[in-house]
């Protein structure tokens, strides 16, 4: 597995594909956040800026990058006969899927880094931002803007920036049961963003659908991604979030072990 993972990370920081998305995260974070500063001063509409710059946030970009990421980095080695030739090389099915989680991870993780980074940076600046969508950067960058930087501010910031970062990824984790269900990057780049799409405002279509959805990772309500969130939300989504990773991981598993690979 070892060999695996050694292998996927070097073509990991050869590839291009990363590194566009990384990019593309980053200039999505600046201008989501300098967004946020611009209606807190009156100088940007809050309905223009709710309504137009909706996909420069974390929750939209995460999944819109995530799924091509996923899609044209890990879903290639199908098409490329990668998969085909670890298996025939000796590798297990089991030891394939644990790597591909691993790279799936530092991916979406890549994708995230870019927000933290931001707001830790313009959280700690003499000036105001407006969370004129409810997302965990906008929501820290209101709250920590009217506090003195201090290391328990500091350490709500990363509680709730990786809180918020172990639900994308189980959001998103939908992808590596699509990779290895269709085996062709279009498919999964495809089925991939419209799950994220569809899912999340079904949640909150009525009582019967969020009583269901609330046991997964799209039901969570992450305008409660805040600096003072309770520890019961922490506990809940924390609980939901592995245990979606975990059931998926064994769905992906088991396809895997059954299929063909050609």
């Amino acid at each position: 597995m070892m060999q695996l993972l050694k292998a996927d990370l070097i073509k990991l920081s050869r590839s291009i594909t990363p590194w566009i998305v990384f990019i593309l995260a980053s200039l999505s974070a600046v201008i989501f956040a300098s967004s946020s500063h611009f209606v807190a001063t009156g100088n940007l509409n809050f309905e223009t800026a709710a309504s137009s710059l909706s996909l420069f946030s974390e929750t939209q970009m995460i999944a819109l990058l995530g799924s091509i990421t996923v899609g044209i980095f890990l879903t290639k080695d199908f098409e490329n006969k990668i998969i085909e030739n670890a298996i025939s090389g000796g590798h297990s099915r089991n030891s394939i899927v644990i790597n591909k989680i691993i790279i799936f991870i530092i991916l979406t993780a890549s994708l995230y880094f870019p927000y933290v980074i931001i707001t830790i940076i313009f959280a700690f600046q003499d000036t105001t931002f407006s969370s004129f969508i409810p997302t965990p950067t906008l929501n820290i960058l209101a709250e920590a803007a009217q506090q003195e930087v201090t290391a328990e501010l500091i350490g709500k910031i990363l509680l709730t920036s990786g809180l918020s970062l172990i639900i994308f990824i189980s959001q998103l984790m939908i992808s590596i049961f699509y990779m290895f269900l269709f085996k062709k990057a279009v498919f999964v780049i495809a089925a991939t963003y419209m799950t994220s799409l569809i899912l999340g405002p079904i949640a909150s279509l009525n009582e019967s659908i969020h009583s269901v959805m609330a046991y997964t990772p799209y039901g969570i309500d992450l305008s409660h991604l805040t600096l003072e969130m309770s520890g019961e939300f922490i506990a809940k989504s924390l609980i939901i979030s592995f245990i979606f990773i975990f059931v998926l991981y064994l769905g992906t598993y088991f396809l895997f072990r059954r299929a063909e690979v050609k």
